[in-house]
């Protein structure tokens, strides 16, 4: 670190000489066929606008260099015969690290000769040539970029159309009225746990911020209902994430310090020859460092993280790459000073540590030259260590709960790509995942009472996907997908078989109509199988899959070169969802999964229907914005066959975020930019809270009585400003960010907890105002 430090002092010190000057970074890639991703020699590529015009040729394999190009913003065109011309645009470039893509070309169906139709990388359609509908790829850039992103992507997509977070201090993702928790997470191909810090701790399906650092990402897909066939164990959306290889030519770090954690990522090649590489990010939460300089009662969040990636590329045996990300979470909550005594929360002492992890061995070959064949090895993890103590009149400490859950999954999985022909492209493949768990929590019905056990078990399970889907090119202007999905889950034998079906048809160039059906499933959480009851048996191991069935109609039209409007309207249809047998309790609801301990039937049914509209200007002349609405309904119906709210049953949502760049300096080799977000959530809905039922229990108990509904009322309305500030200052041989990040800058109060006071004994409802900053500085060198 010493030698770091240094190195970094003389490298500044060398720089007054150079301000003055123009600078410039290189571009530096690959090109290569879509469907085979086999190197395409003899592509052009152009840096569009430079005069004279810059540009170079790809190499033998593929490669290509592109010298001299101005920092800032810039945009390429790559042609070739036989293949539709792409343009790749408004892309950043910086004076410290040189910027390295990989551009997949798509073969012309029409004929051989050069198109004059171009292709541009429009965010509208996922990276997955699979995907029709309801589906859209988003960039590392706009996680940085656009305000209330807080370089974390799962707050980033709650500005898209059909997205909804359940709260302003999390980064839940609710889906078109969904739980968060039906959401399936995948990192490089591989399924994985929720990639996020204090995942599932207040909120099921839900974090703090994400493990995946901004340095790592690459451009991924996002899903929002009705996805192709290979993805499975989904019952609402898809967050399909891929990592970004490391610089494959210069070594290049880079030191990130802010509010929200410390951060130190470094990437370069392994064997230059060879084109292999790596990347590696740590990131420790700024909280932490100083955690022993504040009170033992603060409740400080401590976190860390771990990321890599590996690429190595062989001649003859294809491409491995391996990878990981690692974290861990702690937080440790004293009680308050007795004379502050209101509620049983202010009493309580609890322990919290978490951990997650993800690795695996990817490989990719191409098994001639119309197949490819990718595989993975890999293993992933999670875990909770939960204590809680409760402090009674005489200040003296009972245990009140007690939870250990650990679980972890080995993953192997392959999917053959095959293009049969020109018009009729078939992917099939299985996913294998050996599930072991290791469970107990203990809970204690009331504070006069010991904790007692309703979840002990140890074991494994198997859980098997298969999948078979083709694309049929029936002409330039009509698609179909179709395919299957298969769910096999050992522990209760539960079998499911799911058709997928998109159509697409062009109306014009710019224009295009389509429709989807899917029919999903998920598995439930491990623990809620294991439940005990009174006689001590698990009632809920036998539970069949909740079905959700998906049917998604989409009209998306380019206004203009630069200006993008989609309108999907859905409805959702589930069946078999898991429900008390004698109370509105259901899956679908759960907000904190920990000590819930209810027998279930699959006995209920629900409906998610609504209408997303969607408004984006591309980043063009440094001005862009995102105009998003959503309007649904979400119901449920439980075993007594009463139609309820859902809880996540906002009714509406709308967004508007806005941005401008400016280049500075002289020379204007320097970027401010700027953006502002405006959201408008509906309220949650709420729980019905037995008062009767409270007051001798002295804690807030839930329930329905005198013929209220729960989740028939809603909390008030959320309007959001969110904003971001950032000032890129590019030198000779590094460059800086500063950026000022805020979440929620009106601080609008939200909902935060009911709580029985026992001065006045009343239940009341606390609401809290969650302002979230994040003042940062990067150097990149």
């Amino acid at each position: 670190m010493k030698t770091l430090i240094i190195s970094t002092l003389l490298v500044f010190s060398l720089l007054n000489p150079l301000q003055s000057q123009t600078l410039s970074q290189s571009i530096q890639g690959k090109i290569i066929d879509h469907s085979t991703e086999e190197a395409l020699f003899g592509a052009t590529i152009m840096l569009i606008g430079s005069d004279p015009l810059l540009g170079t040729i790809s190499t033998i394999d593929g490669s290509f260099r592109l010298e001299n190009v101005p920092v800032g913003r810039q945009s390429l065109e790559i042609r070739m015969i036989g293949y539709e011309s792409y343009q790749v645009n408004e892309i950043l470039v910086s004076s410290a690290k040189s910027l390295e893509l990989e551009i997949a070309l798509t073969p012309a169906i029409t004929s051989l000769e050069e198109v004059t139709v171009t292709y541009q990388a429009a965010k509208e359609k996922a990276i997955n040539e699979m995907s029709l509908i309801s589906s859209r790829q988003f960039t590392v850039d706009e996680t940085q970029r656009y305000a209330g992103g807080l370089n974390d992507p799962a707050r980033l997509v709650s500005a898209f159309a059909g997205v909804a977070s359940p709260s302003i201090s999390s980064n839940g993702i609710s889906i078109r009225g969904n739980s968060p928790g039906g959401l399936l997470w995948r990192v490089e191909g591989v399924e994985t746990p929720s990639p996020n810090h204090f995942a599932n701790l207040t909120l099921a399906g839900a974090g703090a911020l994400t493990v995946l650092s901004s340095q790592v990402m690459g451009n991924s897909d996002f899903y929002t209902g009705a996805f192709p066939a290979e993805y499975g164990n989904a019952s609402s959306g898809v967050f399909d994430i891929n990592l970004r290889s490391g610089n494959t030519s210069n070594r290049e770090h880079t030191i990130q310090a802010g509010v929200l954690g410390v951060e130190f990522a470094t990437e370069g090649p392994m064997n230059k020859a060879k084109g292999s590489s790596y990347l590696i990010n740590y990131r420790y939460s700024s909280l932490g460092l100083i955690a022993p300089f504040l009170p033992s009662d603060a409740g400080i969040l401590k976190y860390q993280d771990l990321l890599y990636k590996l690429k190595m590329p062989t001649q003859k045996a294809g491409q491995f790459s391996l990878w990981g990300m690692a974290a861990y979470d702690a937080i440790d909550m004293e009680a308050q000073d007795s004379t502050e005594w209101i509620s049983k929360a202010d009493r309580e002492n609890s322990q919290t540590h978490m951990h997650l992890f993800a690795s695996g061995l990817n490989h990719k070959i191409n098994l001639g030259s119309k197949t490819k064949l990718e595989s993975a090895l890999a293993i992933s993890g999670n875990g909770l260590s939960f204590e809680e103590q409760y402090v009674d009149d005489q200040l003296i400490s009972n245990p009140q709960s007690y939870a250990q859950k650990n679980e972890y999954k080995i993953t192997l999985q392959s999917i053959v790509t095959s293009y049969i022909s020109e018009r009729h492209m078939h992917r099939s493949g299985f996913y294998i995942n050996h599930l072991r768990h290791d469970l107990q929590v203990d809970d204690a019905p009331s504070v006069d009472l010991g904790p007692e056990t309703i979840i002990k078990d140890q074991g494994h399970a198997m859980h098997y996907q298969l999948f078979s889907q083709s694309q049929f090119q029936l002409s330039n202007g009509f698609k179909i997908n179709a395919g299957l999905h298969l769910q096999y889950f050992e522990l209760n034998e539960n079998f499911s078989l799911e058709p997928r079906l998109s159509i697409q048809y062009d109306l014009s160039v710019k224009s295009s109509l389509s429709l989807a059906y899917g029919l999903h499933s998920k598995i439930e959480p491990l623990s809620l199988y294991f439940i005990k009851n009174d006689e001590g048996s698990m009632p809920n191991q036998d539970l069949d899959l909740m079905k959700s069935h998906h049917l998604v109609f989409s009209f998306s039209t380019q206004i203009s070169e630069h200006l993008h409007l989609t309108i999907e309207p859905y409805y959702q249809y589930l069946t078999q969802v898991p429900v008390a047998p004698d109370s509105y309790i259901s899956t679908l609801n759960i907000s904190n999964n920990l000590f819930f301990n209810e027998t279930l039937v699959n006995d209920g049914n629900g409906r998610n229907m609504g209408i997303d509209l969607s408004l984006e200007r591309y980043l063009h002349n440094g001005f862009y914005y995102l105009i998003s609405a959503s309007l649904f309904d979400s119901k449920y119906t439980a075993a007594d066959g009463i139609e309820r709210n859902t809880r996540f049953n906002k009714n509406y949502v709308g967004n508007i975020v806005l941005g401008k760049e400016w280049q500075m300096g002289k020379n204007s080799n320097n970027t401010l930019g700027t953006s502002i977000r405006i959201n408008y959530l509906g309220g949650n809905r709420k729980e019905s809270i037995d008062e009767e039922s409270s007051l001798i229990a002295q804690d807030v108990i839930y329930g329905e009585r005198d013929g209220e509904l729960s989740f028939s009322q809603k909390q008030k309305d959320l309007p959001i400003v969110s904003f971001t500030l950032s000032y890129r200052k590019n030198k000779a041989r590094y460059s800086s960010v500063w950026s000022l990040q805020v979440i929620n800058a009106t601080q609008t109060e939200e909902f935060s907890a009911d709580i029985f006071n026992q001065a006045t004994q009343r239940v009341e409802s606390q609401y809290t105002a969650t302002l979230i900053p994040n003042l940062s500085y990067k150097i990149e060198f």
